[in-house]
């Protein structure tokens, strides 16, 4: 391979969603194409909001729809794909994609092969579904095999997958976000003596993000903070919808819990918002932190994954160590009543991303993991003639 030729991948992704992993694909897939010299290529297999952005960026986008197709259709479809870009690498996102992206590089001639890893997995599956953890297994298999980087978005992570993975297979590069994307940064939410607050939480309506617990906690602070003048924000939707508005009716809470549902500009919706909770089970490295903490929404987030790590061990947010309604409703009632801390943790986290968590940073990072992955391959196929 020449080594002025500028390395070609092909990133695999599902699509169907516009959530934490589509966005941080998105905005790789925009600073590698903006800031290094790698060609990009995309193949979802779904349609919808992230398929119309990157073309929108001028990304070459192919769909196979899987909506149509059974998996072996697809894998045919996607080998077809392969041989007609014909990458120098193949980049996949989630499990599906890791398993028939993996095969059809094996297929295609050993085309090296990456993942990123975006969290953890959110459930081990019952033991009588047996289908799951053949598809687990396959996961693993592939990652094990025929990948030869896994890439986690947070040490933390990384830490969990040497548990499964040899260590030499694991890279660590923390996602970025474009700022010059975003809105201007307003004082709006630092305001002194309010009188009226807005708390929000954004993301899928599933088990693993805890919206019942940020729930629980307004209503929490309603009962034991009457006097506070505070509304509550769901932004998202997701399989957990209905019983999370008959939790909200149950507690009596219609008039100050809100759902939003699915919002295309989280940014603009950020900025309107006092303080943004992060109540899940675990997370990786969340794009929705990253955009508060640019937008100087104050954050207080379960201390968990690769949080506690971005918001500096506290320094940018609030930890939470005890993942109780009223630990959440305790520490909302704090950056109310406390806006001085309001203000000093909203700069401090402002400062990290500007310095730490730019999009071109992260871009830079998977470059030069590409190029060594092709100079890695290329000297394989030199040993071997």
């Amino acid at each position: 391979m020449d080594k002025n030729h500028p390395v070609k991948v092909l990133h695999i992704a599902s699509g169907d969603l516009w959530a934490g992993a589509e966005v941080q694909l998105y905005t790789l897939a925009s600073a590698l194409r903006k800031h290094t010299g790698t060609i990009v290529h995309i193949l979802l297999l779904n349609h919808g909001k992230l398929e119309q952005k990157l073309r929108d960026t001028g990304i070459d986008v192919t769909v196979i729809d899987e909506a149509s197709l059974n998996s072996a259709q697809i894998l045919r479809q996607m080998i077809k794909t392969v041989r007609a870009i014909q990458p120098d690498i193949i980049h996949t996102h989630r499990l599906k994609e890791n398993i028939l992206g993996s095969i059809a590089a094996w297929r295609c001639g050993h085309i090296p092969s990456l993942r990123t890893q975006h969290g953890a997995a959110e459930h081990p599956a019952a033991v009588y579904k047996l289908h799951k953890h053949i598809i687990f297994f396959l996961d693993w298999l592939c990652g094990r095999y025929y990948q030869r980087y896994i890439i986690a978005v947070a040490a933390d992570l990384a830490e969990k997958l040497a548990r499964k993975y040899p260590e030499s297979h694991i890279k660590t590069i923390e996602n970025g976000i474009d700022t010059d994307t975003l809105p201007a940064t307003t004082s709006a939410n630092n305001e002194t003596g309010k009188r009226h607050y807005r708390v929000g939480i954004a993301g899928r309506l599933a088990p693993v993000k805890r919206v019942d617990l940020f729930i629980q906690a307004a209503v929490c602070l309603k009962q034991q903070h009457p006097e506070l003048s505070v509304d509550f924000y769901i932004y998202g939707d997701g399989p957990l919808s209905n019983s999370l508005q008959q939790q909200v009716t149950a507690a009596s809470a219609d008039d100050y819990i809100h759902f939003e549902g699915h919002c295309d500009d989280m940014a603009t919706a950020l900025q309107t918002l006092d303080i943004l909770l992060m109540t899940s089970d675990h997370e990786g490295l969340p794009m929705i932190l990253l955009e508060a903490m640019y937008l100087k929404t104050a954050i207080i987030a379960h201390a968990v994954g690769g949080i506690p790590h971005l918001l500096d061990q506290g320094k940018c947010g609030i930890l939470i160590h005890e993942h109780q309604p009223e630990t959440f409703a305790e520490a909302i009632q704090q950056l109310i009543t406390h806006p001085k801390q309001h203000q000093k943790l909203t700069q401090h986290a402002f400062d990290r991303v500007k310095q730490h968590y730019s999009s071109r940073q992260t871009a830079e990072n998977y470059q030069r993991l590409y190029n060594q992955l092709v100079k890695i391959s290329t000297s394989n196929e030199y040993s071997t003639d």
